[in-house]
């Protein structure tokens, strides 16, 4: 079953467009990462120097066991938790940039409009609340451009804390929508769950040990107490985090649906940019329409890239909830 689990973990590995699948190859290289691997190998070894131990008893040997395989379960997890906190620093990076575009575009529109409200005013075409009122959008974008600048300065810095300098860029394909057989893959593989499993697998072993002829009945029976409570507490657990990882998965088809409803409305968006363009070539519309137009199409670029960070976010969360 263990190797089902990986080989299934395994094809849930996305296809993604550069340059996120190079930012998360940088996981391995995370402080956690690192330390939960060098644990690992660690465990490894001691269990090798275990089993050439010819002295070495049953209990020795499973203890050893279980904690390579808790050691390995825990590197795996820091792996893919790594992973998770790349893809929500490398995308929150890239809306910042995007923020910025939007916000320096807003400023461009409000400038115009500023121009166009003074010589509306001169020639009596607006008033002074219309000149007012205009000023005060200006000085609102140019504020808006200024947060957007010092956030995407923190992203940005946020994300090189992780991989180093670097670029987001605007994803393309998305992980396939995994099957509910995931939940079955990462229960398996949850430290929690396992650590647990491995405790209620000692106190059996234990237990097996035990000679009615040599041991007080008592002891026995206080053992087998401590079996049966930790039995309760495994099979809570198991349903508490099976719950959990099936809300989460729950949340993968609708917001890839929401993907696919920013696209269309991105792509609407693009088509009533290139009507206005060609409206604004033939003479039949102004630049700021235009403008304003191309504004539009930039807050339906950020809804649809917003839609597709969600779903990638809400994906590694679930592959790193073990």
């Amino acid at each position: 079953m263990k190797k089902i689990a990986l080989a299934l973990l395994f094809l849930l590995a996305p296809s993604l467009a550069q340059p996120l699948p190079e930012a998360l190859k940088k996981a391995p290289e995370v402080a956690a990462v690192v330390t939960a691997r060098l644990e690992s190998a660690t465990r490894q070894k001691d269990l090798e120097r275990t089993l050439q131990d010819p002295l070495r008893t049953a209990l020795a040997e499973l203890q050893a066991r279980q904690a390579r395989d808790l050691a390995e379960a825990r590197r795996k997890r820091a792996l893919a938790q790594a992973e998770s906190e790349i893809v929500s620093a490398y995308t929150q990076a890239f809306e910042a940039l995007l923020q910025v575009g939007l916000a320096e575009k807003a400023v461009e529109v409000a400038e115009l409009g500023l121009k166009a409200t003074e010589i509306r005013l001169k020639g009596g075409g607006a008033t002074s609340l219309d000149l007012l009122e205009a000023q005060n959008r200006l000085l609102e974008a140019r504020k808006n451009l200024e947060l957007a600048q010092r956030g995407r300065d923190s992203a940005l810095a946020a994300l090189a804390n992780l991989v180093g300098e670097w670029k987001p860029q605007s994803v393309g394909e998305l992980p396939s929508l995994p099957g509910k057989e995931v939940v079955e893959a990462l229960l398996q593989e949850h430290v929690d769950l396992l650590q647990l499993s491995q405790s209620l697998e000692l106190l059996r072993f234990q237990r097996g040990l035990m000679d009615e002829s040599f041991v007080a009945r008592r002891e026995i029976e206080a053992l087998e107490d401590q079996i049966r409570t930790l039995e309760t507490n495994l099979a809570n657990l198991e349903r508490t985090l099976r719950l959990g990882l099936e809300a989460r998965y729950r949340q993968l088809s609708p917001l890839l649906q929401g993907v696919k409803a920013a696209e269309e409305a991105y792509r609407a968006a693009q088509e009533r940019y290139r009507a206005e363009e060609k409206r604004f070539q033939a003479g039949l519309t102004s630049r700021l329409g235009l403008l304003q137009q191309e504004l539009s199409l930039r807050q339906a670029q950020l809804s649809w890239e917003q839609a597709k960070h969600a779903y990638l976010k809400a994906y590694y969360g679930l592959l790193a909830s073990r």
